[in-house]
């Protein structure tokens, strides 16, 4: 084939490609969109922006005895498959909030008190923050897994705990491998 049929060829695409838009008055544009998942797992709605409460606090415990009593709370997962159910689970812990005190890192807070919070797993061992962890066995009902942990107000690294409202907000991350 010569050149000239060549280019006689590639100048007619475009213009039967083109032709059956340049005639139709209504046209319209469709877009989509969505989000290809590794597993059915989701967290459950009820640990979906989770507040943990943290009452009848004293100040002057916390002070004399450096934290609180650990409060447990829970991160439930739900919608899982048989075999989603039988692979290792890893949560990542997310704050750019840290502030490390002996070897440990805490979550500062906002409001007066000038406290710090602590999260532990279900065995009371501080958490690592912002890396991947594996999480040990977990409870399972109706098809429900249960991450299990929890957190404690300790007072700051220098000065005192003092008496007001604090609060923070953390992120975590769910992997299954």
């Amino acid at each position: 084939m010569n050149k000239i049929n060549k280019l006689r060829y590639l100048l007619l695409i475009p213009f039967f490609l083109g032709a059956p838009l340049a005639y139709s008055s209504n046209t319209l544009d469709v877009e989509f969109n969505g989000e290809l998942i590794a597993t059915a797992c989701q967290i459950s709605s009820k640990s979906i922006k989770q507040d943990v409460p943290l009452y009848n606090l004293r100040w002057q415990f916390i002070n004399e005895n450096g934290s609180s009593a650990v409060t447990p709370f829970s991160i439930a997962i739900d919608k899982c498959s048989a075999m989603d159910l039988k692979k290792i689970i890893k949560l990542t812990w997310i704050s750019n909030k840290l502030i490390t005190v002996k070897g440990d890192s805490f979550i500062a807070t906002e409001g007066d008190s000038n406290v710090l919070l602590g999260l532990v797993d279900k065995d009371e061992r501080p958490i690592i923050w912002n890396k991947p962890m594996s999480v040990g066995a977990i409870s399972v009902v109706d098809n429900t897994q249960q991450l299990d942990f929890g957190v404690f107000v300790r007072k700051p690294p220098t000065g005192e705990a003092k008496t007001g409202d604090f609060s923070s907000i953390i992120m975590f991350n769910v992997e299954y491998e």
